[in-house]
């Protein structure tokens, strides 16, 4: 009879030792395929994964196109545009010859020069373009919205009102600086302005 017992004993131990190697084999390949899966599928968590609007960023970057708030720096400026909006013009006194609408660009110029240069912003152009037409449109610095000094130190910034007359306003612009002492190749998309009742 104890040989019995030993036997049922060693049986059910092979048994039980059989069984658990071939869960642990199964748990392995139903773990590996849930990994491959997760392989496959790019994830959420995934901090190398890029998402539409940020490929579609990165692409508007490439082209050197700017949104509000990005700037570009050279080595003279780092020019930023903070925001645009549009006005209604009223003809003064008769005259006709004005364009009904004005665009203003809000936009921040700061000297970055290394060399303590001083920065002469009248040697500046500003310029906006309607992508549609393919119409530039020249830009002036008013004396009522701009400050009267054109000279900026090293170091320091001032924030410009340039103000453009257009016929009609579009959806889009683009929104250029021309400068000798310090070329910028970057443009602005200017959008969101507001439309007016005819």
């Amino acid at each position: 009879m104890k040989k019995v017992v030993i036997a049922t004993i060693g049986a059910l131990a092979l048994s039980s030792t059989l069984a658990a190697c071939s869960w642990t084999t199964e748990s392995k390949s139903v773990d590996e395929e849930v990994v491959n899966e997760k392989q496959q599928q790019p994830s959420e968590d995934d901090p190398n994964a890029v998402s539409k609007e940020e490929e579609a960023r990165l692409k508007r970057l490439e082209e050197g196109i700017l949104v509000y708030g990005e700037g570009t720096k050279g080595g003279l400026y780092l020019t930023t545009v903070n925001t645009a909006y549009s006005e209604r013009n009223f003809p003064e006194g008769g005259n006709n010859n004005r364009s009904p609408y004005t665009v203003v660009v809000s936009v921040k110029i700061n000297n970055v020069s290394d060399s303590g240069k001083m920065a002469n912003l009248s040697e500046l152009k500003f310029n906006l373009n309607d992508p549609k037409t393919d119409k530039n449109f020249d830009g002036r610095l008013l004396a009522d919205r701009n400050p009267m000094t054109s000279r900026l130190e090293p170091n320091n910034s001032l924030t410009l009102a340039v103000t453009f007359e257009v016929p009609t306003i579009e959806d889009k612009y683009m929104f250029g600086i021309e400068s000798k002492a310090d070329p910028i190749t970057d443009e602005w998309e200017i959008t969101n302005l507001n439309k007016f009742e005819q």
